[in-house]
């Protein structure tokens, strides 16, 4: 909506006072403010109401902290609602600003800030009289909008309407053409010899698209080449600085000799469909300007005031012909620079020092992974632990702690939880902070820091799209201080407010593009979780190990991917059969990080010294070496079941009362069904130490009767 179809907003204020609302929807105010286009003034003098918490510029300091674009999800709806949770009755624009609009309606909808600022809009001078004799006003203007052989159509009769208002009283003329009327006003230098007489109290009135010949209406319109902008809501002076602030393409702009100034601007059309689409953007932009334009004057065959015509003692005067943008296009990429509100462009400054952002996790050039107000992702398996290592480091950034044996900068996080609910969120920070606690030995780091620096907000059963989220999340971010006061926001997980396609590049992107507009706003990191898709993917580089599009690898600034390695029974034994990560890490500003080996000690993860996992593969790099490990494995495992049930045969024979001879172990033997029963030939290979089928637990006393002897006791020695 334009500031002209919100007019009514500062009204909802005075009605509203700043007295009774808190810091952030006092902040609100003012991003919706800005974001329809109204001036500072306006919420500086409705805050100033509020004598016991207002201070001289502090409005106009955060102002310029707010993005102006509506896109940022607050607007007159912002007031709207906080004016109806205090009893405040609304007009039916605000609760209704999105109305379908047909042909004959207004156009008062905008998702753009205007180009134009009423508040410092100066009122332009009406030339008097207009440029040049009435006839050769006329001239100019039909040489502007016409070729010489096309047919204008015109009228001189005028009649009283029922309102008093002296209107056409006739379809007129519109089989002469522009270069015929030109001559003749050249020829006798007089309108009326060359067009006919007319009420010189009403005035004469000219089509300003070119007509077939044969009648006035849109189907006898060969050309939709103009449109007409006309108000009279506002002085002519103001209309007329307004058209040319606006830039418009005007072919020609006339004085109608009353309260309003008629501009016939360029719209180039190649058919009505795209001339009533163009006079929508052109009524639109004029709208947001805050010139509403009469919309009654759409139709293509429209009359408008004919230049160099008496009305009522004042002249039809042609103010300018050709001025503004030199057509429709060159018009829209007017509008488009005007809009640009990105970072200028920049050279010349090869030899100042460069500043870089301090860092934030890792604290030297060899080191460092991720500088302040850069994105990273942190990504694993579903239930591997990825909040866990967010607490931490959040925590780590709180303290100015460590975390995977890197160095944080210290200062605030605000945690976004998504999923997890709020109780076991927090037994999850304090599970965390024992553990860290019990790690550093009570050296330096305080949980008073992590009380005062970390700020959660829980919104599992309330997450919405991030789009929709970002500003509120900006809003109460902002409330706590200015862009700067946090380290870093952390988001968990991103699949609650990523609108739920994953492969969707563009939506993707557009969820990026968020991230980015929360860290300008907000002035810090965006850290948040991912997960890998099913099924084992550490055949792929870490920065496609996450699930769905690679736009989030290729986008953020840090990604790192934490994924299971392949470990031999042995040595996870010898680690307590506690999982074992490595965290690959990829960098867009820095070069190779090496990959940080990680124990998983519930809850957290521990980097390993050691040195011993690095010779590890990630789960899923190597298959034939897995596949290999894992037969070895099973083989193990065939072994120790066959042994156990060897052992339990010979503990029935000692039930029995008679010798663990391979005879009655054979006859006692009870195998798993997954162990295939074996030929008693095959049984005394197992309990042969000698044969290399053999299982390795056992010998056999053959000076004793064959007695099967546990390994555990020593074998005969050879004498």
């Amino acid at each position: 909506m334009s500031v002209a179809e919100h007019a009514d907003v500062p009204e909802l204020l005075d009605a509203m006072p700043a007295s009774g609302l808190d810091y952030s929807e006092w902040v609100g105010v003012g991003m919706a403010l800005k974001a329809e286009g109204f001036g500072l003034d306006v919420w500086e003098r409705w805050s100033a109401l509020d004598a016991a918490r207002y201070h001289e510029g502090e409005c106009a300091a955060k102002w310029a902290t707010f993005a102006h674009a509506k896109g940022d999800g607050v607007g007159a709806g912002t007031i709207a609602e906080m004016a109806r949770a205090r009893g405040v009755e609304l007009s039916r624009t605000l609760r209704h600003p999105a109305v379908a609009f047909g042909w004959e309606d207004l156009v008062q909808t905008a998702d753009e800030p205007p180009v134009v600022d009423q508040a410092y809009l100066e009122p332009a001078e009406l030339p008097e009289g207009g440029q040049g004799s009435p006839a050769e006003q006329l001239a100019a203007y039909l040489r502007a909008l016409f070729e010489p052989d096309e047919h204008v159509g015109y009228v001189c009769e005028a009649a009283e309407a029922e309102s008093g208002k002296r209107v056409p009283a006739s379809r007129g003329k519109f089989s002469r053409t522009a270069g015929e009327l030109a001559a003749e006003l050249e020829r006798y230098g007089d309108i009326e010899k060359a067009l006919g007489d007319y009420d010189h109290k009403a005035g004469a009135w000219v089509r300003f698209n070119p007509l077939d010949g044969r009648g006035v209406g849109n189907a006898n319109v060969t050309s939709f080449r103009y449109a007409l902008v006309e108000s009279d809501e506002m002085p002519p002076e103001k209309q007329l600085a307004t058209i040319r602030a606006l830039n418009l393409p005007c072919a020609a702009i006339v004085s109608s000799g009353g309260k309003s100034v008629h501009a016939i601007v360029r719209v180039e059309a190649s058919d009505l469909g795209e001339y009533k689409e163009r006079v929508r953007r052109l009524y639109e932009e004029c709208d947001k300007a805050g010139m509403r334009v009469d919309g009654q004057n759409k139709n293509p065959s429209r009359l408008s005031r004919m230049p160099g015509a008496e009305r009522a003692g004042e002249v039809q005067a042609l103010i300018a012909t050709d001025c503004g943008a030199a057509s429709w296009d060159e018009w829209l990429g007017w509008l488009a620079d005007e809009r640009d509100d990105l970072p200028p462009d920049e050279r010349g400054d090869w030899d100042e020092p460069v500043a870089l952002k301090p860092m934030l996790v890792g604290q030297t050039e060899d080191d460092c992974i991720l500088r302040q107000g850069a994105k990273m992702i942190v990504v694993g398996d579903s239930k591997m632990g990825k909040s866990y290592t967010l607490i931490d480091l959040a925590e780590a950034i709180c303290t100015g702690g460590e975390w995977l044996g890197m160095s944080c900068a210290k200062g605030m996080v605000y945690y976004v939880n998504l999923e997890i609910d709020p109780g076991e969120f927090r037994d999850r920070q304090h599970r965390v902070w024992d553990a860290r606690r019990e790690s550093l030995a009570g050296e330096y780091e305080s949980k008073e820091d992590v009380d005062r620096n970390f700020v959660r907000w829980n919104l599992r059963g309330h997450a919405t799209v991030m789009d929709e989220l970002a500003p509120k999340l900006v809003r109460r971010v902002l409330k706590y201080g200015p862009p700067g006061t946090f380290k870093a926001i952390i988001i968990d997980p991103i699949y609650k407010v990523n609108g739920g396609d994953d492969n969707d590049a563009r939506a993707v992107a557009k969820f990026t593009n968020t991230l980015d507009l929360i860290i300008a706003s907000c002035g810090c990191s965006v850290i948040y979780a991912h997960h890998h898709p099913k099924g084992a993917t550490g055949g792929r580089k870490a920065i496609d190990r996450m699930s769905g599009s690679g736009v989030y690898g290729r986008d953020a600034d840090t990604v790192v991917d934490f994924s299971p390695l392949f470990v031999p029974e042995e040595l996870w034994a010898r680690y307590g059969h506690v999982p074992l990560y490595r965290a690959e890490i990829s960098c867009r500003s820095f070069g190779h990080r090496k990959p940080i080996d990680a124990v998983f000690k519930f809850p957290r993860f521990l980097r390993d010294h050691t040195g011993e996992l690095a010779k590890l593969d990630v789960l899923g790099a190597n298959p034939g070496k897995e596949g290999a490990e894992k037969g070895r494995q099973r083989i193990k495992t065939e072994k120790d079941l066959k042994a156990e049930a060897v052992r339990a045969a010979m503990a029935r024979c000692e039930d029995d009362g008679v010798l663990p001879t391979r005879k009655n172990v054979f006859q006692r033997l009870e195998l798993p069904a997954d162990v295939d029963a074996p030929s008693y030939g095959t049984f005394s290979k197992w309990t042969n130490p000698n044969d290399g089928r053999g299982l390795g637990a056992f010998w056999v006393d053959q000076e004793h009767g064959n007695v099967i002897v546990d390994s555990e006791a020593e074998p005969p020695g050879d004498e």
